[in-house]
């Protein structure tokens, strides 16, 4: 039993306080902040025997402060009980439960008479916020003396043994993917219970064939021979991911992924989440007669995929792919989702009969026709008869005096700049201003584009008589943007009326990627200037012969390269770069904006200040945006959308302030001050970030695998590009 001593639980002895000082990090605080902190504290005594700390306690949040004595952590669940560490004096304890919001994990107990300085949680993390020393040096402390970061480790020593070696084996990595506890996959160590908000995820973002597949070799550089893929092997689509991936014969995909780790690993985590599901699937029909009846199923029927509305014999989903890509706008998402296959109604329904007779609930019937609709019975047969046995060959290619993607992808901008401009990019004159905006296909464009300024009406009123307008906008072009791609498909002659109008307004479209899967539009800002568009776009007169570079989101590393090579193409003459982005966010609520100080990149903790955001462009969002937040802070640059777990976030958010999290900050810093010093890029070339919040990893069902509503992603998207041509166009 505890005992406060020193006469007055508010005020411990000047004794206490002088050994509080020499414990690191408290011996970072200033004189008044320890006295704050004692005064705010109780001074307990401890006798042999006595428990500090109820292992299983979710309310507990206390720090313990050992300043005389020694304490045991026991792990009492275990019969006989197990001791796990002694702690000596000058240590502390409970700062896990505090900071993670985690249950506590041991029972602690006092070895001998033992007197502690308990710190109320809510003080505790005060304290972090309060005094970035003491959060520095508590953070090196924690990462070191806790291990939070090993699983991260050791999963990405895993891979990179794999890559040296050119083999992974998906089912030895599935463990240590395990092991990471990712945020997203909150399922991932339930051996029954399957996380359908985690499969779909997954399972939008892998190959189409993913179930029918046993190899991959991925590789960043097509070899030689293999120079034109979509003349060899069929083209494989990946709904909600832009990658190109090719069947090289039944089994085996190649797919090509991006420079540098990011693309990779992202492929790699999605493939060990899709293994992890899918076996828990496999488990529940682990039975001759369900086997049976699934085999039953396919003799019954072919099942033949027909054909998406524009693929023809030849071309496959390629050619269908690079068409919808090349012509599609005005269109809500950051990535046009690739069309499913049309399906027969009679599939449909013997699919839905069959799944009624297996062990699965209505709502998890309902789950695998909304993953896989129509098609659910077949997919889930071949999970059953795959058994995930995945096996991935890594080829990065070395050696290679062929030029390398980002080079070729660069050369492809640069004629399509000289042939917009007049003049070579390296030939451009000192008074021509560059500006490169990273954001996506549609949003400068729709902005700089007249057609929708000019026919909103039309479209409000044919989305009012069809009954899908929806309430709540503040903007009408914010819900024509959104209406807009419906309407074309409604109205396919009115599309080629937009695409004519966009031309008008100097805007070029570059759908060819060189299989970077960065899409190019280059604007004329002279003729977009002269053009009434967006009114929410503050204009001055034009300024003579400017350009916009507007890039599509790349993705993780190769944000440095394709920065890399764009500041090289058109150097002393950029003069801005806005990044228009969305991140996950630690407060707030999906929809919120996000502008961020610094940067911190998550492998090497590199800790990267940009220039803050001007306090009037800030209150113009959030007049912009009524009812939604606008955040500064640090933002967290991760290696991977599931490479991160809970404790690596509550950690950012702690110790380093993180507000949100993203995957390209880092990398685009680091190209731009590269450039800066090289003398590539002018000093001072303004650099500006905005982002808004699609998930919210620390809170259930707020993730990145449900997909962000209209009201929810259009307004901030088209607040933060209008704001950024502003500051071009005005």
């Amino acid at each position: 039993m505890a005992t406060i001593i020193q006469g007055s639980p508010r005020i411990p002895g000047v004794e206490s306080l002088r050994r509080l000082s020499t414990i690191v990090p408290f011996r970072y605080l200033r004189s008044q902040e320890l006295d704050a902190l004692a005064a705010d504290s109780e001074l307990r005594e401890y006798d042999q025997g006595d428990v500090l700390i109820v292992q299983g306690d979710e309310a507990g949040t206390e720090v313990f402060v050992l300043l005389q004595g020694s304490v045991e952590s026991v792990d009492v669940a275990r019969k006989p009980p197990f001791r796990l560490n002694v702690v000596e004096s000058g240590s502390y304890l409970g700062e896990r439960s505090c900071l993670l919001g985690e249950p506590r994990r041991f029972e602690v107990r006092a070895l001998e008479h033992s007197i502690c300085l308990a710190i109320p949680g809510d003080r505790f993390l005060r304290l972090l916020s309060e005094s970035r020393p003491f959060a520095q040096a508590f953070g090196t402390k924690l990462r070191e003396g806790l291990g939070l970061f090993d699983a991260f480790d050791r999963f990405s020593q895993e891979v990179a043994t794999g890559i040296d070696s050119g083999h992974i084996e998906i089912r030895r990595l599935a463990e240590f993917y395990k092991a990471l506890k990712p945020a997203l996959h909150a399922g991932a160590n339930e051996d029954s219970a399957i996380d359908w908000e985690a499969l779909s995820y997954a399972a939008r973002r892998l190959p189409d064939n993913v179930c029918r597949t046993f190899v991959f070799l991925l590789t960043d550089n097509l070899p030689t021979v293999y120079a034109s893929p979509e003349l060899l092997f069929p083209a494989v689509a990946a709904e909600a991911r832009h990658r190109f991936i090719y069947e090289m014969m039944p089994g085996k995909d190649m797919v090509l992924v991006r420079n540098g780790l990011s693309d990779l690993v992202d492929f790699l985590t999605c493939l060990c989440l899709f293994s992890v599901e899918a076996r828990k699937i496999r488990y529940r029909l682990n039975h001759p007669s369900l086997l049976r009846a699934l085999s039953r199923f396919e003799e019954e029927a072919e099942w033949v995929e027909p054909m998406a509305e524009g693929e023809d014999a030849e071309g496959g989903k390629a050619a269908a792919t690079q068409a919808t890509m090349a012509t599609d706008i005005a269109f809500e998402g950051d990535y046009v989702p690739q069309p499913r296959p049309a399906i027969d109604p009679a599939e449909r329904e013997r699919s839905t009969a069959l799944l009624e007779r297996l062990p699965f609930t209505a709502e998890e019937r309902e789950e695998l026709e909304r993953i896989w609709p129509g098609q659910a019975a077949e997919v889930v047969r071949q999970i059953v008869f795959h058994r995930q046995a995945y096996s991935v060959d890594v080829r990065k290619q070395v050696n290679n005096f062929n030029s390398r993607l980002s080079e070729l992808w660069a050369s492809e901008v640069g004629a399509a700049a000289g042939a917009l401009m007049g003049t070579r990019p390296s030939d451009f004159p000192d008074d021509w201003e560059v500006h490169i905006v990273s954001s996506n296909t549609h949003s400068v464009s729709n902005c700089l584009n007249p057609w929708f300024a000019a026919h909103a009406q039309d479209v409000l009123g044919w989305a009012q008589a069809e009954g899908i307008r929806t309430p709540g906008w503040k903007e009408d072009l914010d819900e024509v943007y959104h209406l807009a791609r419906a309407y074309f498909t409604a109205f396919p002659g009115k599309r080629k009326e937009a695409h004519d109008a966009e031309r008008h307004a100097g805007i070029l479209r570059l759908p060819e990627t060189v299989t970077t899967g960065i899409q190019v539009q280059l604007v004329d800002a002279d003729a977009a200037c002269r053009v009434v568009a967006d009114p929410g776009i503050r204009r001055s007169r034009c300024r003579g012969r400017s350009l916009i570079v507007n890039i599509d989101y790349a993705f993780g590393e190769q944000a440095e390269e394709i920065t890399r090579s764009l500041l090289l193409l058109f150097g002393r003459n950029v003069r801005s770069i806005d990044i228009l982005g969305k991140a996950g966010a630690l407060l707030g609520k999906r929809g919120d904006l996000m502008l961020p100080s610094a940067f911190v990149e998550q492998t090497s903790d590199t800790f990267m200040p940009v220039v803050p955001v001007a306090e009037e462009t800030v209150a113009r969002l959030r007049a912009a945006l009524p009812g939604r937040e606008v955040h500064t802070g640090a933002l967290l640059t991760v290696g991977g959308t599931l490479l991160q777990n809970r404790a690596m976030l509550q950690f950012y958010r702690r110790i380093w302030g993180c507000v949100g999290l993203e995957m390209e900050g880092a990398w685009y810093i680091r190209a731009v001050h590269e450039a800066e010093q090289l003398g590539v890029l002018r000093a001072g070339t303004g650099l500006r970030f905005l982002y808004y919040v699609s998930d919210l990893p620390l809170q259930t069902g707020q993730r990145l695998s449900e997909r962000l509503s209209p009201l929810e992603g259009v307004p901030p998207l088209y607040a933060a590009t209008r704001e950024a041509l502003s500051d071009i166009l005005g």
